[in-house]
């Protein structure tokens, strides 16, 4: 009686546990193919994966999905595999094989806690099943909501639009991964339809991950004809819309030919966030002002909206580290702006650049970013750095 009762409890445990499992938010990776058949098979194991894509799988799956290159479902391959589960992946031995050799194979992981929350977008409905299916593509996605979504997203969530998740419905789908997005077409449904689906995505954290501050690009909207050189907030924001944040945390001037304000000799009205810099004639001995110009430094969500990847384009083991907005729009003329809004830079271990005591030539979204060796104190070498921009929001939309 007690052993019948003991193993009573463990079923109910047991149910309990796979409830607890299966009401986890999951998430599936995109397609991993580590290389191609060899001589002895097929190997996309988790520890060879994981070395190449640390970020992108995570450490514990709790399932796995294999096909072919072509798109052949593993269970309809006819092979027999060495290993194939989760915790270690597939492994699939030719002299293990009755009739042919071991297929091309990929793998996708389901995920679940922490690997799939840490940097994941909002849900998106952008078609619903009234055609010949639900169709939420990666590509059409990004081009509807420009800046939402990263390109290469880790990994991808799918529910109903009532909030059942997809793997507890009964349709069957074409596509469900974070490399393509996700497909249900109707024709492969039977006599039903696909129900009504949203997605999201998650992300490198990078994506989500905001310096913080950016730098706008240098400002010049008066000159000292008249009365002096005014470049007060409010005349800022009047003349450069959309360029010039609301609550600057600072403010940096320099003469028009590259001279910082502190050695001019000029004397200011002003020159603070709160009013912006000005500049009088009459108050100067010479009774003129130079032409100056204005770079802000503002806080994070200003350099959010339209933002580019980061870029390294440069390193420091020459004279420094450059990473020029010439340079970027050469190397990448389709994915930099030709007038960035703002700027941000971090080194490759993501330390802000203004945290790092380097001293920076350059830091501006007109001219971009410069590290010269030769100016560090002590012998020191620069850092080396990375940056991203902030582009007008019709770059994105475009």
């Amino acid at each position: 009686m007690l052993v019948l009762q003991t193993f009573a409890i463990w079923c109910l445990l047991l149910s309990d546990l796979h409830l607890f499992v299966t009401a986890l938010e999951t998430c599936e990776t995109a397609w991993f193919d580590e290389g191609d058949v060899s001589r002895d098979g097929d190997s996309e194991l988790l520890t060879d994966l994981r070395r190449r894509h640390r970020t992108r799988i995570c450490s514990g799956p709790v399932d796995m999905e294999a096909e072919t290159v072509s798109g052949i479902k593993s269970q309809h391959t006819g092979n027999n595999f060495h290993t194939f589960n989760a915790s270690q992946g597939l492994l699939c031995l030719n002299s293990e094989q009755t009739w042919n050799q071991c297929e091309d194979y990929k793998v996708k992981f389901t995920c679940t806690g922490r690997f799939c929350s840490e940097c994941r977008t909002r849900w998106f409905d952008h078609d619903d099943p009234t055609g010949n299916g639900d169709y939420e593509v990666l590509s059409d996605l990004l081009r509807i909501y420009p800046g939402e979504i990263c390109r290469q997203p880790i990994a991808i969530e799918v529910q109903t639009v009532s909030g059942e998740p997809a793997s507890n419905t009964s349709d069957t789908f074409l596509n469900y991964d974070a490399t393509y997005g996700f497909a249900c077409l109707t024709a492969a449904q039977g006599s039903r339809s696909c129900e009504d689906y949203v997605v999201r995505f998650t992300c490198p954290e990078e994506f989500c991950e905001v310096s913080q501050r950016c730098r706008t690009q240098w400002l010049n909207g008066d000159d000292p004809s008249d009365e002096g050189d005014v470049e007060s907030m409010p005349q800022l924001m009047k003349t450069f819309p959309g360029q010039v944040c609301k609550n600057p945390i600072s403010i940096e001037a320099q003469t028009t030919r590259g001279i910082s304000a502190h050695y001019t000799g000029d004397t200011f009205l002003s020159y603070d966030v709160t009013f912006g810099f000005v500049c009088i004639n009459d108050k100067q001995r010479s009774k003129q002002c130079e032409d100056y110009q204005v770079v802000l430094t503002c806080p994070p969500d200003f350099c959010q909206g339209c933002r580019t990847r980061w870029f390294d384009v440069d390193n420091p083991t020459g004279t420094g580290d450059y990473e020029t907005l010439l340079q970027l729009q050469m190397l990448y003329p389709s994915e930099v702006c030709n007038q960035p809004v703002a700027i941000e830079a971090m080194t490759l271990f993501d330390v802000p650049a203004h945290e790092t005591g380097d001293v920076l030539q350059e830091y501006d979204a007109t001219r971009g970013f410069s590290c010269v060796n030769a100016e560090q104190p002590d012998g020191k070498r620069c850092q080396d750095y990375k940056v991203r921009l902030t582009c007008p929001m019709n770059f994105c939309t475009a």
